[in-house]
C-alpha cells in the first residue's frame, strides 16, 4: 500500500468506480466506454465480462457487491439500480425510494461484519507512531507526516 510493487491489472478501461470481492480476490468495474460490467482476478488473470450492457451501461456510475450479486447505479434513461449474479446468469432491476431528489452517482453496501483480514498493521498500528502501511508478505512500512520532526519511521 505504499505505492511500491504496483501492477496494472487491465488497460483501456474507463472505470468510474471499483468494487473489491475479498472472498474471490476479484476486482469489478463498470466500463464507461463499452457499457460492460467486468471483473478480473487480483493476480491479473481471468478478465471477463459479467454483463454486456451496451449504450445503457455507458451511464453506469457506482458499483458494489453484496450477497453474491454485483449492483450498479445507472443514470440513463432514469436513475435506476441494476444487479446481476457474479456469474452473470440472473439480472434484476431494483426500485428506488419515492420522493428522493438528485442524481444517483454511487452505491455502497456495508457488510454486517468487516472482512477478517490480517496484516502487520492490524495490532497496535504495527508499532508505528503515525501511519502503518501493510505490505506483501505480512510486512509493513511506517510513515510520518512531512512536518513532524519527532517521528522516526
Amino acid at each position: 500500500m505504499d505505492g511500491s510493487n504496483h501492477r496494472v491489472l487491465v488497460y483501456g478501461v474507463h472505470a468510474i468506480s471499483l468494487a473489491l470481492d475479498y472472498e474471490a480476490n476479484d476486482l469489478y468495474w463498470a466500463d464507461h466506454n463499452t457499457g460492460n460490467i467486468e471483473c478480473i482476478s487480483l493476480n491479473g488473470g481471468g478478465k471477463r465480462i459479467v454483463s454486456a450492457q451496451g449504450n445503457a451501461g455507458k451511464h453506469s456510475y457506482g458499483i458494489s457487491l453484496s450477497g453474491g450479486r454485483v449492483y450498479w447505479s445507472s443514470g440513463y434513461p432514469v436513475d435506476i439500480v441494476n444487479s446481476i449474479t457474479k456469474n452473470g446468469s440472473t439480472m434484476k432491476q431494483h426500485s428506488l425510494p419515492a420522493g428522493r431528489s438528485g442524481y444517483l452517482h454511487g452505491i455502497v453496501f456495508v457488510p454486517e461484519q468487516c472482512p477478517n483480514l490480517n496484516n502487520a498493521c492490524a495490532v497496535s498500528n504495527g508499532g508505528c507512531p503515525f501511519i502503518c502501511l501493510p505490505l506483501p508478505g505480512n510486512n509493513k512500512k511506517c510513515v510520518c507526516p512531512d512536518d513532524n520532526s519527532y517521528c522516526i519511521s
